[in-house]
């Protein structure tokens, strides 16, 4: 073997080591894919691994160089994670995680047809390893398209995973935007430690023309939650169970508890958290209205989604 063969393994084998962490690909690479590239399973420090890498870019039309990174990643999954388009799945880290859903709500991820992809617009950073702990409920736009379109104006550097909303044809759908492994830029500090969605439905009552024209269910109520305007639309029902699917699945995916805070009555706590709270003590489902007192969304509608479990 010549030095400089010698000299690139040594390289991508140090590469590696690294890209395993900043991507995590070496806790999550398929099964058949090491069956087929059995070095794949090796230590991302070997060479049986940086080998196996190289065989699989040199059958794939890469660049032969050994090193797993981002590129060779997706053509992996791509080649072994077999989810079509037409399931429904989450997105982690370049990965379909298939989900069961409610037969009524469609997901429609940002790699499909029809899909709404933030990628491109920068308003993201590396949650840096941190696995979230904490999905964070907003509202956001009147739609999912409105809402990515508010997402992707260069003049607001704010963003979400998921926007959840009836379509066009009034069909409720779940839009991922972000992949899950991204830290969406939507609450502040908590950030890095959650995952961020957003119901596109506003509550003001000024919207009600606006909805019942294309044909929401949205009759006005007591907002009883202590918090916000004391009268406000309902969440239309399909949003609303669309929205429920959306936390469920999530939870599911990234192994986080379907809870919620609550009092010692058994009644949702709509009070700020505080953030040593929510750090240390506290996983699962809160709203922005736990995070801030200059927030309330969404706890007029935390029974309407919720009230079930």
């Amino acid at each position: 073997m010549s030095s400089s063969v010698i000299h690139t393994r040594s390289s991508a084998c140090a590469y590696n080591v690294k890209s395993s962490k900043s991507i995590g690909w070496s806790s999550a690479m398929p099964k058949s894919a090491i069956d087929s590239y059995p070095g794949l399973g090796r230590d991302p420090s070997s060479n049986e691994l940086a080998k196996a890498v190289e065989q699989f870019q040199l059958e794939n039309s890469l660049i032969i160089d050994g090193k797993l990174g981002r590129g060779t990643w997706s053509s992996i999954l791509k080649s072994f994670n077999h989810i079509a388009n037409e399931d429904s799945f989450w997105t982690v880290n370049d990965q379909r995680v298939g989900v069961e859903t409610d037969s009524r709500v469609k997901m429609v991820n940002f790699d499909q047809p029809k899909g709404l992809d933030l990628h491109r617009f920068g308003h993201f950073s590396s949650r840096r390893g941190r696995k979230p702990h904490l999905i964070v409920v907003h509202w956001g736009g009147l739609d999912p398209h409105h809402c990515y379109r508010v997402f992707s104006s260069p003049d607001r550097e704010v963003s979400s995973h998921a926007g959840i909303g009836l379509d066009i044809d009034g069909s409720p759908k779940i839009y991922q935007y972000l992949d899950l492994n991204h830290k969406a830029w939507h609450g502040g500090w908590v950030n890095g430690y959650s995952v961020g969605i957003d119901i596109c439905q506003q509550p003001s009552l000024k919207w009600r023309d606006h909805y019942e024209k294309k044909g929401y269910i949205v009759p006005t109520k007591d907002n009883l939650s202590g918090r916000g305007d004391k009268r406000v639309l309902s969440l239309d029902p399909s949003i609303a169970l669309a929205t429920r699917e959306a936390v469920k699945t999530l939870c599911t995916t990234l192994d986080i508890p379907y809870q919620f805070p609550m009092n010692t009555n058994g009644s949702y706590n709509h009070d700020v958290l505080s953030k040593d709270y929510l750090l240390n003590d506290f996983t699962g489902v809160v709203g922005h209205h736990h995070l801030t007192s200059k927030k309330w969304d969404c706890a007029c509608w935390w029974g309407d989604i919720f009230d079930e479990c």
